[in-house]
């Protein structure tokens, strides 16, 4: 056998099928235990015998004897599996012992699948890590974490301070809705000029009242030609009147698709929607993190990559 070809040529996954071949005592058996054809588990085997640049299984008469070198490839792979085997219970330890408070400030009526199985993950995962949520405005959240206290926000950034770091989550598109019961559900409307003479039912807050918003000039519009009915700081009140058919109102896409009366609802212009507005995680530059918020953070910044 070369000098170092298991450092330096070896696959690692080839000793892992070599290591249940010898310990099934088959080529077939072995690649029922992993799932594998038998003709992949032979030429793993011939793959291996390759890279060692030697026979490691003499076959005959139905059974298999291990050479020489194939003595030493078997005891070199148990050896590896068993210092896996240790480290995977190491870092399984170090995980079921990560315990701690995440202090969350976050908007509400945050909806999203993948934020709701995040927490599912993220607790099976760290079982004695616990969370601390207060449910607060979008620039409160801000006022706080620029205070340095130890919490991570979620909310609504229209400015970002340069003292915060900040992760994108979710792309909440707000658009314009009516209901069954309002006069324009069963209209053919393609322009928001041709809604006149209607009542609005109006979302207090931060997007909203931000002259710079895309959501307030589209509000404007609206209120040109029709009239200010309803005003609440209330997503859920918003829903409700326009249901009730007593107006129409801006609200995020996706809170309306997952009701379970979407199909009351209808979209008015402008099309595909109105603005996107970020919902993203905040913390402050200056701080140091607790080992439990780097986990989250981390876990966080993976499963919302995409966006």
């Amino acid at each position: 056998m070369r000098s170092n070809v298991l450092l330096d040529k070896c696959n690692w996954s080839l000793l892992r099928i070599f290591r249940v071949i010898v310990q099934e005592g088959s080529l077939n058996k072995a690649a029922v235990k992993l799932f594998l054809t038998q003709s992949a588990i032979s030429q793993s085997l011939k793959r291996l015998e390759e890279q060692i640049g030697d026979t490691l299984i003499i076959r005959t008469g139905g059974k298999f004897y291990l050479t020489a070198t194939g003595e030493i490839v078997f005891e070199a792979s148990m050896m590896i599996y068993s210092q896996l085997l240790d480290y995977e219970e190491r870092l399984n330890t170090e995980k079921n012992s990560l315990s701690g408070t995440i202090k969350l400030l976050v908007l509400s009526r945050i909806e999203s699948r993948r934020y709701d199985q995040l927490l599912h993950d993220f607790h099976q995962k760290y079982p004695l890590v616990d969370f601390q949520v207060d449910v607060l405005k979008s620039k409160e959240i801000q006022q706080l974490l620029l205070q340095k206290i130890p919490a991570l926000g979620i909310g609504i950034n229209q400015v970002l301070h340069p003292k915060l770091n900040y992760h994108t989550l979710i792309n909440q598109k707000y658009a314009l809705f009516c209901s069954e019961k309002h006069a324009l559900y069963t209209e053919d409307v393609q322009s928001i000029d041709k809604i006149k003479g209607h009542g609005f039912i109006s979302f207090q807050s931060e997007q909203l009242n931000n002259p710079s918003s895309p959501l307030s000039e589209v509000r404007e519009t609206i209120l040109k030609n029709n009239k200010l009915l309803v005003t609440t700081n209330n997503m859920d009140e918003v829903i409700r009147f326009i249901k009730s058919g007593i107006g129409i109102g801006l609200l995020p896409k996706n809170i309306i698709e997952k009701n379970e009366n979407y199909h009351l609802f209808k979209q008015l212009p402008p099309f595909p929607y109105v603005s996107i507005i970020p919902i993203s995680l905040a913390w402050h530059k200056d701080r140091e993190l607790s080992l439990v918020e780097q986990y989250f953070i981390n876990e966080l910044r993976s499963v919302f990559a995409a966006h």
